[in-house]
């Protein structure tokens, strides 16, 4: 199963992901994406206010910054496939199987969720 929480009749390319962090896109075009350091109300009161940085930054690669920018809410994985294989053809194959394992590690990780996860 591809999460973590199973879910009966999804289909994962009929699914719409969004982004739970914000990002930074750098000069060259690749993004670093924002997470938190902390979530907790406490640390964000008496921790955060002494660091230099509230956040850490998780550096993409030119695939991985192309399918970031992707997501805007509206298009489905299969559509953001569609957009992969138009942007980087015979470079990124299998390019199915690579998007959905990328997709795959940004949910596990926290970065993004799903709409069809959050309505059940």
């Amino acid at each position: 199963m591809l999460f973590r929480k199973q879910k009966k009749n999804l289909n994962y390319l009929e699914m719409t992901p969004f982004k739970k962090y914000n990002y930074i896109e750098k000069e060259n075009g690749l993004v670093d994406v924002l997470v938190p350091r902390f979530t907790s109300r406490f640390a964000e009161k008496y921790i955060l206010p002494k660091m230099k940085n509230p956040y850490f930054k998780a550096n993409l690669d030119e695939y991985g910054s192309f399918l970031w920018q992707t997501i805007d809410n509206k298009r489905k994985v299969i559509d953001i496939i569609k957009l992969m294989e138009e942007r980087f053809g015979e470079t990124l194959r299998p390019i199915t199987e690579r998007t959905l394992l990328f997709f795959t590690q940004l949910y596990n990780a926290g970065f993004i969720n799903f709409y069809e996860l959050n309505r059940r």
